[in-house]
């Protein structure tokens, strides 16, 4: 079998499965605006990503991460549960109003876009395949020990460090890089080599050890990506293991990193993280079967709690939703902050931007003064919240599409078909979290940072990442033929 990678979405099914959620809908009890409301987001959203070019452009996995995350999961999910989909959110005729705005302008800014975008991107074929081995051994060696080698610089090496933990993707994209290899190098054979196996081991231990979900989910996500853009055909038994992977991930490991966090001041060294880590993990049920809260719900629902970051995209509007599906929309999180905005709030588009904003947002919505000790308590809110909060309507219909404009032109001119190139892909991985859950600041921080990062790893990857190599693979050897010219040849005796 083969993993799906979209370039497309029929539109005739995606009008049945809305007719079909509408029908739900109206059954359980929710508003007929409401569930209107609901049908032309997910109609206009597949006319979005169809003239986006699908998952083949950035534009198109950026509208496909964006509604897909930040909408449609939660109202199936209220449908599976039988709640009305407007029940919990304090201002539904807002919220559902500024999402079909929201959607509807990124589908301007996508057509707007196409034109204006370079066809073929800019870095789109600047590594050859001959040169990924050696490329990924470099980038995977340099992103686990760059920051020691820079820290021998001394006093400007430390600036150095914090420059580089801002553009760092060299280990994901060192990954995708393998595992693009592989695939091509074996015609399809196999999909992973040894270092890379390795690389996924260790990235996957730290993960555990360090309760980090996105270092624990980060190595089947790097293996996935070109997987599908590949079309690389999965066996019975690999199919068989991603499955059980995600069970373990979601059902065990995800629980167990929201509830190991709340320990992290006991473990300083790395012998200290792995005992409390093998402490924690002898009962994997227990963070499951607790009555905790996870992080990013208690963000959002009191002001009372131990301190914590927040990395999901946070509350479902369901008051019955497990700790998996509380963390797979934002519909909740925004109609707070709808509501918020219809109050005086501090934030506006002539104020410096702060990049914890959602802390920010977290401490406004529930009344708190923001402590300049508490950097880390909030969630994250998705960009349609986040540009009604900043400047109402104005923000839904001007400020959020010109952003969006702006980034889809230069990411679209930059990569192009996301599919050829490892730097394509890493961009897909990095739009995953950025478009559900990155707010409107996220795309903003995504035109610097971002775009400074990709090029970079880009650069480095295919220019600097195979003198790293050698330390781990020797000097490349290639395969001199000599010729020898008449000139050069022996003289034959002359027989007699």
């Amino acid at each position: 079998m083969r993993i799906p990678f979209p370039e497309r979405v029929p539109l005739n099914r995606v009008a049945i499965f809305a007719a079909a959620l509408f029908a739900i809908q109206m059954y359980q009890g929710t508003a007929f605006y409401f569930s209107a409301g609901c049908v032309a987001f997910i109609l206009i959203a597949a006319f979005a990503f169809n003239a986006a070019g699908g998952l083949t452009r950035s534009s198109g996995a950026y509208v496909f991460f964006y509604s897909l995350l930040v909408v449609i999961v939660g109202l199936c999910y209220k449908a599976y549960l039988g709640e009305p989909a407007e029940s919990n959110l304090l201002v539904p005729k807002t919220d559902i109003a500024a999402y079909v705005g929201s959607i509807a302008a990124m589908f301007g800014a996508v057509l707007v876009s196409r034109r204006l975008s370079r066809k073929s991107g800019l870095m789109q074929n600047l590594l050859k395949e001959s040169g990924m081995y050696r490329a990924s051994i470099g980038c995977i060696v340099f992103g686990v020990f760059g920051m020691s080698f820079i820290a021998l610089l001394g006093e400007g090496g430390a600036t150095l460090n914090r420059a580089f933990t801002q553009i760092n993707y060299l280990i994901p994209l060192g990954i995708i890089i393998g595992v693009m290899y592989e695939i091509r190098h074996t015609h399809g054979a196999r999909s992973v080599n040894l270092p890379s196996f390795l690389h996924h081991f260790c990235v996957h231990f730290f993960g555990i050890v360090s309760f980090s979900k996105s270092g624990m989910m980060l190595p089947l996500i790097c293996w996935v990506l070109p997987v599908c853009a590949l079309r690389y055909r999965l066996t019975s038994l690999q199919a068989g293991s991603c499955i059980f992977a995600l069970f373990i991930l979601f059902h065990y490991l995800t629980p167990y990193a929201d509830y190991g966090r709340n320990f992290r001041g006991e473990a300083n060294s790395i012998s200290e993280k792995v005992a409390l880590s093998a402490r924690l993990l002898e009962h994997p049920n227990r963070p499951a079967k607790s009555t905790w809260i996870p992080r990013s719900a208690t963000a959002a629902v009191t002001t009372t709690r131990p301190r914590d970051s927040g990395t999901a995209c946070n509350s479902s509007p369901s008051t019955t939703a497990s700790s998996i599906s509380r963390s797979r929309t934002c519909l909740w999180p925004v109609a707070r902050q709808s509501d918020l905005s219809q109050r005086d709030s501090p934030c506006h588009l002539a104020n410096k931007p702060d990049i914890r904003l959602g802390n920010n947002y977290m401490h406004e919505i529930n009344g708190q003064p923001l402590d300049e000790g508490d950097i880390d308590t909030g969630i994250s809110f998705s960009a349609t919240g986040e540009a009604y909060h900043w400047a109402k309507w104005f923000g839904i219909f001007v400020v959020a599409p010109l952003i969006w404009l702006l980034l889809f032109v230069v990411l679209d001119s930059l990569i192009g078909d996301i599919r050829t190139s490892p730097w394509g892909l890493l961009v897909l991985a990095l739009l995953s979290h950025t478009a559900p859950e990155g707010m409107l600041s996220g795309a903003i921080a995504f035109l610097t940072f971002g775009v400074e990062g990709v090029t970079f790893c880009a650069l480095f990857a295919t220019f600097v990442a195979p003198f790293f190599a050698i330390a781990v693979l020797g000097p490349h050897r290639q395969r001199i033929l000599r010729t020898i010219s008449p000139a050069n040849q022996p003289a034959h005796r002359l027989q007699p």
